[in-house]
Parts: C-alpha cells; structure tokens; sequence
C-alpha cells in the first residue's frame, strides 16, 4: 500500500472550531500546506513551523491559480516526498473541485486521502437560525449551485424539493428567483440570504420570492453567502441563536479562556518576544534558588524564565527552598508544566489579586523575583515592598506589535483588552473606540491605560 502524501481536507464554512479532528491533526505535520481564500486563517496557526503556506486563492470569479495549476502544484509537492494538505473551504467534494485534484493525484500515482468538511449549505443555515429540515415544514431539502462553468449558459435547474439551498449564488440570484417562480414556486416562498455564514460578521436578510429583489437592493449582499428557500424561513427569528451572542474582539492571547463570553474574534495584536539576556539576567537565574518566593504574573513570565534557565543548564531541581505564586489558575497550571506546584495562587487575575493573595503572609525581609515584561505595572512590586518584601524585577520577554488580519469593527459589539500593550496597539491601529463599542479590560492597570487614551473601559472578571 503506498504512503499517503496528499490529503484533501474540508476546513468547514469559515469558524476555525468546524474543522474535524482528524483535519486538524493532519494540517498540524503536514509539510506543505495549499489553502484557499475563505479558509478560517486561524487554522493555519496549527501548521508546523517549517511548513510551507501557499494561498491559492479561490476567490468567486478571481482565483490566484487556475484549477489545473493547483493540481499541478499538488502532484509537484508530492513527488518532492512531502506530506501535502489541500485545506479547502467547506467540504471538499461539494461543489469545492476536490474531486477534479483527487482524479489528479489518480492519474498522477499519488496516494491521497479526503477529509470531508461540514459544508456552508448545512452550517450556515444552522448558524444563521434556520433548519434546513423540521418536521412541521419539510422532511427533504436540495442542494444546487448557482455557479456554472465558464461557458455552460444553461438555465438553473430548480428541483421540487421542501427546502432548496442554492450555494455560489449571490451573482445570479435575479436568475434563480426567476427560474423559481417559473418552476412553480409561489410568489410569497420565503427566501433568505446567510452572509459570511459562521463567521463573526455573519447578516441574515430574508424576504419572498416576490420582493427579495428589492429588499437587497436596500441591503446589497456580500460574498460568500447561500440562500435558503422555503417554509423553514419562518423559524429563523425563534431559532437566531447565534446573533445573540456578543461579538467580542480580543486583542491578547488564549481566545479559549474568553470563549464563554460571547463570540470571540481574536486578533492577536502584539506578540511576546524572548528579551536578550545580559550577564545580571544569567546572574539572577543562578541566583533564582536562593529567592524565598518567585511570583509569576502571566503564562509567557513562565515560559520565557524556564527557557532562560534550561538554556544554562538548569532545571526545577533547584528549587526545593524556594516557593512560588502565580497569578490565576491557567498560571497555575503552566507552571505545572514545568514540574512545579504553585504555593498561592491569586482567586482574581491581577496585581490586586496577587496582593491580596499574599495578604496572610508576613513578607517583611523576605526576597521575592518577579519574571516579568519589559513594561509591566508596579502595582505589584511596589506594594510587595510596601510590606517589607525585597524585590528583584527580572526582565524575561518583551511584547511587539504585529499585523492582523482585517476586522470589520461595524460588527463588533465590545472589545477585550488583556493588557496596557493591547490598549495602545489598538489605538495605534485604529484610533477611537467606536460609540456602538463597549469596551472591556483585564484589571485596573490595564484599565488605567485606557482612561489615559480616553477610552472609558469597564473591568470585568473573567
């Protein structure tokens, strides 16, 4: 049996979470990696370091490489002894061209295999509060495109069906309309529209057969969207579950911590970055062992100390006299991760909280390290000291801005800012907080950041 070096893989509608399992761990060691435009770009964050990214477009009407050059460039990746994963939009076989590069790879002797995704036509009803079938509308449904191969001029064929969804659609909808009503379908069918379907900025428009055309005049339709026809139109504003939600910006790091506040469209605006060490850093890692406490005020703080202190050849061994605090559970649990258990672990995930945490202990004359951001609050160190603690700051990783993908904040209902580098780089970006914005942060320094670029940020406890 040969080895598998293709694999055809459906990355589902657009949110990163609707990829398989299976999807997922084969892009994670895939070496070569062809992905298409509507693709949640997320996922691409699970590729190996070393793997090769190659956009292949797949814009409606304006592709980046013309079908027969993607088969192409699949067989020529694979000859090279490569694992290739083909990351496509929805599924793979549905209507996504999967089975032409699947016949490539036959004729080709490429052993592949195909992953299938979870397809637009059924997602984004779900997702836009539409049930493609129920039991007091429809029991069947089809499926059609309303795209057709360059050249092929032949009408759309409009199935008799309870529930028609029509896929690649939005430049010929005055045609399906009309190829609708003269399939019998009665003037007053409902009909809707799901824009972006699953993703944040996700717009549901609904009408009839008899004035959609109209209606979408006043609201004119962005691509990609599907349109659903029939009875089951009706339930979409009872069953609009996902519009519900608030759509929360996140600028920071871990979207899964936030994950149930709402819709999280993350955009990690900085990065943290290992700071270049100097003979007192090397000194205060050799010198870690002898600290009463170390204090960690963030998962990257850990990080970035083990690093530097593996990197001298130093493990945890040494610290059996020494205790350590971090600054919330997910801190705790990172440490874990290094072979040590936290001694105190603040119940709120700030500077205030580890003060409080330490409340009940007498610090005075005891030596305290804090790994830290190059910029980081005082609120901690100084109140440390305040209680007669001797504090040594040690520096261990910096924060950098960094590009994002677009965001279209017109669909944004709050932004989350973890931090005070959050807060400035999007203002640097961005300027003002949009009026329809609330704006939410992560304690009182970042807060106080805020208010010092006029930004009027609640606190929230996560």
């Amino acid at each position: 049996m040969p080895t598998t070096k293709v694999f055809l893989i459906g990355a589902g509608p657009g949110d990163k979470g609707l990829i398989t399992v299976k999807g997922l761990e084969i892009l994670s060691r895939a070496d070569v990696i062809l992905y298409d435009h509507l693709i949640g770009h997320e996922l691409l964050d699970h590729a190996k370091d070393d793997a090769e990214k190659i956009s292949v477009g797949k814009f409606a009407a304006n592709h980046t490489l013309p079908q027969e050059s993607i088969n192409d460039l699949i067989i020529e990746k694979a000859r090279e002894g490569k694992v290739v994963a083909r990351l496509k939009g929805g599924d793979c076989y549905l209507f996504g061209r999967g089975g032409e590069e699947a016949e490539a790879c036959y004729g080709a002797g490429i052993a592949f295999e195909v992953v299938p995704g979870i397809t637009s036509a059924l997602a984004a009803p779900c997702y836009g509060g539409i049930p493609p079938t129920h039991r007091d509308c429809t029991s069947n449904i089809a499926i059609v495109t309303g795209h057709r191969k360059k050249g092929d001029t032949r009408p759309i064929d409009i199935p008799k069906a309870g529930t028609v969804i029509f896929l690649m659609s939005v430049g010929n909808i005055e045609n399906i309309i009309q190829s609708l009503l003269g399939a019998g379908y009665a003037a007053d069918t409902k009909i809707a529209a799901v824009e972006h379907g699953t993703c944040y900025d996700q717009r549901v428009i609904k009408g009839t057969l008899e004035n959609f055309l109209d209606v979408i005049k006043d609201h004119p339709l962005r691509t990609p969207a599907i349109f659903i026809v029939g009875k089951v139109v009706e339930l979409q504003e009872k069953l609009d579950w996902f519009s519900r939600k608030p759509r929360i910006l996140l600028l920071g790091n871990y979207p899964e911590r936030y994950a149930h506040l709402g819709t999280i469209v993350h955009r990690q605006i900085i990065q943290c970055v290992e700071t270049n060490d100097g003979s007192q850093t090397a000194q205060s890692l050799q010198n870690a062992k002898k600290q009463d406490w170390i204090v960690f005020t963030s998962g990257n703080g850990i990080k970035f100390f083990f690093k530097k202190l593996y990197a001298l050849g130093l493990d945890a061994r040494i610290f059996a006299n020494t205790k350590f605090a971090v600054i919330g559970k997910a801190s705790g649990e990172r440490l874990a991760e290094f072979g040590i258990k936290a001694d105190l672990t603040a119940e709120t995930e700030s500077s205030a909280g580890l003060l409080n945490a330490f409340a009940g202990i007498d610090v005075s004359g005891l030596s305290i390290l804090l790994p830290q951001a190059e910029v980081s609050s005082e609120q901690l160190p100084q109140g440390l000291a305040a209680r007669g603690a001797k504090i040594e700051k040690l520096t261990v990783y910096k924060t950098i801005e960094k590009e994002i993908d677009d965001v279209d904040l017109d669909y944004i209902d709050q932004i989350l800012f973890t931090s005070g580098s959050t807060v400035k780089a999007f203002v640097k970006k961005f300027g003002s907080v949009p009026e329809h914005i609330e704006a939410l942060c992560l304690g009182e320094p970042t807060q106080a950041t805020a208010k010092q670029h006029n930004i009027d940020a609640k606190i929230i406890d996560k």
